[in-house]
């Protein structure tokens, strides 16, 4: 991947990150604003609800913007395209695709095997049955 194509990607990550950051304060603010107590105990817990739901949002976005300082990092440091696990060079088609990767094609595929064979399945599947009187 050339220096302009790479510097493509930078500006790309560094304008996401930018979006990240000015969407996560306006969540915070909205949510320090947003202390409304409800005579209805269900409209409460709705209301609950939607504050746990974007919080785990900003937790994710939160996470993506750490990805997104790391590849920029990256970047700056020369390390940019070189898989974390062999030292190879990642694909330039994976990279335009997905710019924060740290694995070539193959290292994922053996982690993503290993995290499959490592999570324990469920083989026998339950039925609720329910009576209707």
């Amino acid at each position: 991947m050339n220096k302009n194509e790479i510097s493509c990607i930078r500006n790309i990550l560094v304008k996401r990150m930018t979006e990240l950051i000015e969407s996560s304060d306006n969540a915070i603010k909205k949510l320090k604003i947003t202390d409304e107590k409800f005579a209805d105990p269900f409209d409460q817990a709705a209301f609950e609800t939607s504050k746990n739901v974007e919080l785990n949002c900003r937790i994710k976005n939160w996470n993506l913007l750490l990805d997104i300082k790391e590849t920029i990092l990256r970047i700056d440091h020369g390390l940019f395209g070189i898989c974390d696990h062999c030292g190879r060079q990642i694909s330039q088609k994976r990279l335009r695709v997905e710019p924060m990767s740290k694995l070539c094609i193959e290292c994922q595929e053996k982690m993503e095997i290993r995290q499959n064979a490592a999570m324990p399945r469920n083989k026998t599947t339950r039925r609720v049955l329910y009576n209707h009187v």
